[in-house]
């Protein structure tokens, strides 16, 4: 893990000390929440349909623009919403579908991934994206943002796909924890279960946002007795509270279902039960005032999240443990 921390810091060492602005005083975030495509609904549905990345996309530019409309300035998807989440990924679900879905998976350039990014410069906002990445037989969990001139400022793969996600999603690389400037103060993203490691929370909180992007696949409502544990609302929303509280950063968090937000001190800001339907509202609006976000600086020697607490964190390591890498790191990729 250690080593991990090290690669992703690398690059950080030599960040500009200069101070980030933000020439807005207003921010509004659309948090997508309604299905993609052939998504069976309520939101712990176990039927699949397959995916459709035609229909799912077409479906994304609307929301895009229907958010703009509606005053959004920025536009974020749920995890792999292009082209859909697979609820029961199992060894039968690979054997049945796995193919159909990286062949409805978007590769970069390609005609579904041009119509999102002409949607985010035709609207002029931003759009975070959350899709499954096609490279060959390959693919990633992957996350973008797009700049209201259509321009990719942030285009990364989730580092380690979580539990049975690792058999299909191949290992994305450490050179993806990458927080960049905007209008609206400093923006960075992660997804799902990477709120829960201190290999992707860490590099990312070191880099002081101002605004974190985080995407879940699917989220029901609180006590919700159906929900396996990796579903529940309880879990997944203390998380993205608890991001909130070590970054410092407003959390926007787009999922099916429960979407919700998070101030600075982990207090939950909006959300939006799971049982109201995607096409009665298909996003959660929130509003930030980003008066204070001028002149923030872009890291702190001094903070929890710095060089030096990596290296602590290295001296402190038990003397019992072994410092060894093992195989989990180890990069995985599954070709299809």
């Amino acid at each position: 893990m250690l080593a991990s921390f090290i690669l992703a810091f690398a690059g950080l060492t030599s960040a500009r000390a200069i101070n980030s602005t933000s020439a807005a005083s207003s921010f509004t975030a659309a948090l997508v929440r309604a299905p993609p495509a052939n998504w069976s609904e309520p939101v712990l549905s176990r039927v699949y349909n397959g995916v459709n990345i035609n229909a799912t996309t077409e479906l994304g530019v609307n929301y895009i623009g229907r958010a703009a409309k509606d005053g959004a300035d920025l536009v974020l998807f749920p995890e792999l919403w292009f082209p859909g989440y697979p609820r029961g990924n199992d060894d039968i679900w690979i054997e049945k579908w796995v193919d159909n879905y990286v062949d409805n998976s978007i590769s970069v350039g390609d005609a579904n991934w041009d119509k999102l990014v002409a949607a985010a410069r035709l609207n002029s906002v931003y759009v975070g994206l959350a899709y499954s990445e096609r490279v060959e037989r390959v693919i990633y969990m992957a996350q973008a943002l797009i700049d209201p001139e259509g321009e990719v400022i942030i285009h990364r793969h989730k580092l380690r796909p979580s539990g049975g996600e690792r058999n299909i999603w191949s290992d994305g690389l450490t050179d993806g924890f990458k927080v960049v400037n905007t209008t609206y103060g400093r923006i960075g993203m992660l997804e799902c279960w990477e709120h829960f490691h201190p290999a992707m929370t860490f590099p990312m909180q070191a880099q002081a946002e101002a605004i974190h992007l985080a995407s879940w696949p699917y989220t029901p409502d609180y006590n919700e007795p159906a929900a396996l544990a990796f579903e529940k609302a309880e879990i997944n929303m203390a998380a993205a509270s608890l991001y909130a509280v070590n970054s410092g950063a407003y959390v926007l968090v787009a999922t099916v279902g429960r979407a919700a937000a998070f101030s600075p001190d982990g207090s939950e800001l909006a959300s939006i039960s799971a049982s109201i339907p995607g096409n009665v509202a298909p996003y959660l609006m929130v509003s930030l005032n980003t008066t204070g976000f001028n002149g923030l600086p872009e890291f702190n020697v001094n903070g929890e999240q710095s060089w030096g607490i990596l290296k602590e964190i290295e001296e402190g390591w038990p003397a019992g443990v072994p410092k060894e890498n093992g195989t989990f790191r180890n990069t995985v990729t599954n070709r299809f």
